[in-house]
């Protein structure tokens, strides 16, 4: 099928008016545009380089990473490439060795400062624009529809999250291998060879070494193969099913990428089961949540760091209202297929590309994500460029315009809402301004709180959030810690025990706990408590150093030294139990 004609301000030919050729134009319009988009970039993301780490993910996968401190070193790298493979690691989300070796170089270069590793986030941001182009440029030979398409990327609101929180690098690194496979697909599809092949597998297998988003692409593949690669047009099967057969090696690796995600998930107790969100709430949150996608790239507005699961409170009829939109707007793309075959496969690569995280495999108890976005936007995007195109064909100027105008007004749309991405408070302030019953936000701005000795303000918070969700264990964990600090260790015991209440096995309460206990002299209780941490997770140091100072204080050295003893045979050259074994050894004497 042939290509329709690309669009530009300088389509007109006045070459023969003009002492400037038309080819030195063309240059001069793209050195321009280049240097405006970058100008752009420079001013929407310019303040990321004085933003914070955040005390949601930031802090367990960046700041309190011990790997991190330690650089780019053979042990570290070692780390990266087996965590959650071969060694489970709560450093790491999931298998994603690229992106743990992208941490660990922002920290060899620049240290543990947050505005370098934004600034670096900012940056893949804008390579990924600058890659997006190129892959559409190979495989529609449209220059500046291209052009077009990557900066709504570039400029978008929803693209803010995934570079404005750091704990999201992995989202930005899947995308950059993501349009590296579509380059090197482009190349492949126009002359097919075994080394172009070889490529194309390796850029998958680098994209699920990310994120394992990447898991749609044998499909996504398929529908380029139809356009605008026009690779189906055979009238015998032979192609076809050499189109399938070329896919397969792909999606092996991506059902391999797929299944590790969906382990590491399980290990960390993410994935939601049937009790939680049934079947018929997934489905219905699933619809919904894809015209509220839609809404959002269309209307960028109330976009936030976290979206509570809606859960039950969605309805039956807000389902069906999605459903037959949704359907609409697929009959209209399937009738108009072969006059707009732009339109069918930018809705394709939409709904395919988001499929794998719209929430009908529920992971954590969010409803959507804008991160979740990131590559499927695209799609829209496409449909909406090469349709103004078509729509405007006779008029350029106009089309241009448009596309200025509306890049423009998205831009500064998402310079204001990077400004909300500075710290943990303004993250969190933002979610509770523009959503509702957000158990999490209320959670986190107590943290905040919390770090700043406001005690009672993060009091009030802790229980905001369980007024949404009474059965968050580390919520009554931290409202143990505050009681604590305010002095009330009754009111800290009991909030310890309904923490255990619910999560028997959560070891910050059962340490909490048993210390309180202990300077009580109720010793018998702290005890069991703490010899339960020791049999559950015998190679945590703290318990061992807890149930020392009550064998101590009672004077029980050779049960004290038969556990440090145990605990080095663990860990032999542990400086601190050898310490604490020889101040025992020495009361003995």
């Amino acid at each position: 099928m042939p290509l329709p004609p690309d669009f530009s301000p300088e389509e007109k030919d006045d070459s023969k008016t003009s002492a400037i050729s038309p080819g030195r134009k063309q240059l001069c319009s793209w050195i321009a545009t280049i240097c405006g988009a970058v100008l752009v970039w420079a001013a929407i993301y310019a303040p990321v380089r004085h933003f914070d780490f955040l005390n949601f993910d930031d802090d367990m996968f960046l700041s309190d990473n011990p790997w991190l401190t330690r650089g780019l070193t053979w042990q570290s790298v070692q780390w990266a490439f087996c965590a959650n493979l071969t060694l489970f690691s709560n450093h790491a989300e999931y298998w994603s060795p690229i992106t743990l070796l992208s941490r660990l170089a922002d920290a060899e270069i620049f240290g543990m400062a947050p505005g370098a590793f934004h600034v670096t986030s900012a940056a893949i941001h804008l390579l990924n624009a600058a890659l997006l182009w190129f892959a559409l440029f190979r495989l529609t030979g449209a220059r500046w529809r291209a052009a077009v398409v990557a900066a709504l990327f570039l400029v978008h609101p929803l693209n803010v999250e995934p570079v404005c929180w750091l704990s999201a690098r992995k989202d930005l690194l899947g995308a950059t291998f993501f349009f590296v496979t579509l380059i090197a697909y482009a190349s492949f599809a126009r002359k097919p060879n075994l080394g172009r092949y070889l490529l194309v597998i390796a850029s998958v297998f680098a994209a699920l070494m990310s994120k394992p988003m990447a898991v749609t692409l044998p499909l996504l593949l398929l529908f380029l193969d139809w356009w605008p690669l026009d690779r189906w047009n055979d009238p015998t099967r032979t192609r076809s099913v050499r189109l399938l057969f070329e896919k397969l090696p792909i999606a092996l690796i991506a059902a391999a990428g797929a299944w590790l995600a969906v382990a590491s998930q399980k290990f960390w107790g993410a994935i939601r089961t049937q009790d939680e969100f049934s079947l018929s709430v997934r489905v219905i949150n699933a619809l919904v949540s894809y015209t509220t996608y839609l809404r959002r790239i269309v209307w960028p507005s109330d976009l936030a760091i976290y979206y509570p699961h809606p859960g039950h409170s969605l309805t039956f009829a807000a389902g069906l209202a999605a459903f037959l939109f949704l359907s609409l707007v697929s009959a209209a793309a399937i009738l108009l297929a072969r006059r707009t075959p732009f339109f069918l496969a930018g809705w394709l690569w939409f709904g395919v590309v988001l499929g794998p995280v719209i929430g009908l495999v529920q992971i954590g108890n969010q409803g959507m994500a804008d991160r979740y976005a990131y590559p499927s936007v695209i799609g829209i995007f496409i449909a909406l460029v090469w349709g103004a195109e078509a729509w405007l064909r006779k008029h350029p100027r106009l089309a241009a315009t448009g596309a200025v105008a509306a890049v423009s007004l998205l831009a500064i749309i998402s310079a204001r809402q990077v400004l909300t991405w500075r710290n943990s408070e303004t993250v969190f302030r933002q979610a509770l301004a523009v959503t509702s019953n957000n158990e999490l936000a209320h959670l986190n701005l107590g943290n905040v709180y919390f770090l700043r000795k406001d005690y009672l303000a993060a009091q009030e918070e802790y229980h905001r959030s369980l007024a949404v969700r009474p059965g968050q264990f580390l919520v009554w964990n931290n409202l143990g810690v505050v009681a604590t600090k305010l002095g009330n260790e009754e009111e800290a015991i009991n909030d310890y025990r309904k923490a255990l209440a619910i999560n028997p096995t959560e070891k910050k309460s059962r340490i909490s706990l048993a210390r309180l206990l202990a300077s009580r002299n109720e010793f018998a209780e702290a005890e069991f408590l703490l010899r339960v941490a020791v049999g559950a997770e015998p190679d945590w140091r703290e318990p061992y150093a807890e149930l020392d100072k009550i064998y101590s204080a009672q004077g029980r050295w050779s049960t004290a030294a038969a556990l440090w003893s145990g605990y080095l045979l663990l860990h032999p050259t542990d400086p601190v139990a050898i310490k604490a074994l020889d101040a025992i050894h020495a009361h003995e004497k």
